[in-house]
């Protein structure tokens, strides 16, 4: 059985062979040029110079077999020029074309990619080899390893993985493989760092790879299966890996198809020239092992380009923070810059606007209590003018009407006692009343016309709980409340020092209104109580009206304001004047289940005082 030593020994020997070959063409190639260097001077001058490049990386099957039978094919449509062509490195011929020293170039569809925006190439044909379907998918990369290798099954278990390949620039047999790579997620720049590049030389990729320098091989798609038929490898000594299934190329496969060999024309050539060459190379014979055609479709190998980052698409390889930041630090400090001036202008017009709409508020605020107190003082004025309007009212009522209406009362029951036979009970009653009312509307007179002229007055022990039904009793028989359920509940000894009828005014005031707020309801209950609350008496007026509303609680508390369309706003105005000349006051309390609670806080009276001490 042969060894991997004498297999190593054989393939060599192949490649020698192979390399002879190679030369001879390369010597015949040499003879022809120098045969054309002694063509008379006066057959020069007639002929036109037509410079042209090729890639010394294009795949050596293509220079062998192709590229001298499309030269000459040229030269025999065109006699009158004269083709010089030269051998190139990838960053020679970038630079030809860069200083525009050629006409025409010769390169993997990569390279065509690579300079085809920059240096305004076009394409006039895309070689076609035989075992392509499309002249667009006919070049890809293959990746092969050592037969009964089990380490790696698939693309994605190369991340470890040494390769071997022939040149980091070869389109076919590098670019494609490490963008397949890519697409895997696997990580390129450590691959590339640990790849084994032969350079066209020996020991080649498959050396490597059967010595054990490498773990896998890259060769370009059908070199597999030349040395395979030439008999330089045997075919169960490697294994594919991530063989593609494919009809386009009849060939085994790695990755995804590209563009084959591209003729290209430069801005320099003249339109004429580049007319007749698409002609002549579309219209060729075959050459080698294909014929030249066109590809429709470069975008593939852009997208290869793009993903690489390579080419036209290197500068995404500084894209990185760090270098951007870096390549364009002295932008990025002016735009700190310009930030930070356009942050601290923002922060000095936000601070004087707080500062002027502070100055705004504050002017705002003092104007709106300025307009209020205008408003009180104004509200003050128009009810001491009521005050003033009611004095002269109680005056006139206390020396005119009332007067006379007592008298009257008087005189009648003063002719009834004398007549004993026109006496009328009725008559008699009804003349009792009128007297205690007129009466008491005489004193309720002269008591607001002594407020008026704060005049002081003389107190004395009352029982609250006959004030409060006195009270009741008067408000029972003037207004016909006989729809609402009246109640007292209240202490038995309730007494404070106080004026009876004033404390009866305000009671009488707070069953007035308690029964306007019921309106003739339906179960309207009205509760007069009288308890303690620590010092003081509370006497209060309890009713199940209506929910009063929040601001209808608060209007309240200014009883300078009238609620009724024809009060005058001074009854419960009087009312706190009572409660505090008598050292107390009025309060009111919201009723959770619909009414309102109207109190007087009176000082108690201690028992010393109620015994008259």
């Amino acid at each position: 059985m042969e060894t991997a030593f004498e297999r190593t020994k054989h393939f060599k020997s192949r490649r020698l062979t192979l390399l002879k070959t190679v030369c001879a063409f390369v010597l015949a190639f040499l003879f022809t040029f120098f045969q054309l260097l002694c063509v008379p001077a006066n057959a020069k001058n007639q002929e036109t110079v037509i410079k042209l490049g090729i890639l010394n990386t294009i795949d050596p099957w293509f220079f062998v077999w192709s590229f001298g039978d499309s030269i000459e094919h040229l030269r025999k449509d065109n006699p009158n020029l004269k083709i010089e062509s030269r051998e190139l490195s990838f960053s020679e011929l970038q630079k030809a074309i860069e200083a525009k020293e050629l006409d025409f170039f010769i390169a993997p569809s990569g390279f065509f990619a690579f300079v085809s925006e920059s240096a305004g190439a076009a394409q006039l044909a895309t070689f076609h080899r035989e075992l392509a379907a499309d002249p667009g998918k006919s070049v890809g990369s293959v990746f092969v390893k050592r037969a009964g290798d089990e380490r790696y099954k698939k693309l994605a278990d190369l991340t470890h993985a040494r390769i071997s390949a022939t040149d980091s620039n070869s389109f076919e047999g590098w670019i494609i493989a490490i963008g397949e790579l890519r697409k895997q997620g696997l990580d390129i720049e450590r691959i590339i760092r640990n790849a084994v590049f032969t350079g066209y030389g020996l020991p080649d990729v498959l050396t490597f790879l059967l010595n054990g320098s490498t773990d896998v091989g890259v060769l370009k798609a059908c070199e597999l299966e030349h040395l395979i038929d030439e008999g330089t490898i045997k075919q169960d000594d490697f294994e594919v890996i991530g063989e593609k299934t494919t009809s386009e190329l009849k060939c085994r496969v790695s990755t995804n198809l590209y563009p084959d060999v591209v003729f290209a024309s430069l801005p320099k050539a003249p339109s004429a020239l580049v007319k007749a060459f698409s002609v002549s190379l579309l219209t060729m014979p075959k050459v080698g092992d294909g014929t030249w055609g066109f590809a429709s479709d470069f975008s593939t190998v852009h997208e290869l380009y793009r993903t690489l980052r390579l080419g036209p698409y290197e500068y995404l390889r500084h894209l990185t923070p760090t270098a951007l930041l870096y390549e364009y630090r002295y932008v990025f400090y002016g735009f700190l810059a310009l930030l930070l001036l356009a942050l601290f202008y923002i922060y000095a017009v936000n601070k004087l606007v707080r500062r002027r709409t502070k100055a705004l508020q504050v002017a705002l605020e003092k104007k709106e209590r300025a307009q209020e107190e205008a408003r009180n003082v104004q509200e003050r004025l128009f009810q001491l003018e009521k005050a003033g309007i009611v004095q002269e009212l109680s005056a006139m009522f206390a020396h005119q009407p009332i007067a006379s209406l007592i008298n009257y009362s008087e005189g009648l029951k003063m002719y009834f006692s004398q007549n004993k036979e026109k006496e009328d009970s009725t008559v008699s009653e009804a003349l009792e009343e009128m007297s205690a009312q007129a009466e008491r509307l005489s004193q309720i007179i002269n008591r607001v016309r002594r407020y008026a002229r704060k005049e002081k007055r003389l107190l004395s022990p009352v029982k609250l709980n006959e004030v409060a039904e006195t009270a009741l009793n008067h408000v029972v028989k003037t207004r016909g409340a006989s729809k609402i359920d009246f109640r007292i509940k209240a202490e038995e000894d309730a007494y404070a020092l106080a004026d009876s009828l004033e404390i009866e005014l305000v009671l009488v005031n707070f069953l007035k209104n308690s029964i306007a707020a019921l309106n003739d309801k339906n179960g309207a209950r009205v509760e007069i109580q009288i308890g303690r609350q620590g010092v003081f008496w509370k006497m209060s007026v309890l009713d199940n009206g209506k929910f009063v509303s929040a601001d209808e609680f608060e209007k309240l508390s200014q009883p300078i304001r009238s609620r009724k369309e024809n009060g005058l706003g001074m009854g419960l105005s009087i009312c706190k004047v009572i409660a505090e000349n008598h050292g107390g006051k009025i309060m009111f309390e919201r009723r959770s289940s619909g009414g309102l609670i109207a109190s007087i806080l009176l000082p108690q009276l201690n028992e010393g005082k109620q015994n008259g001490n």
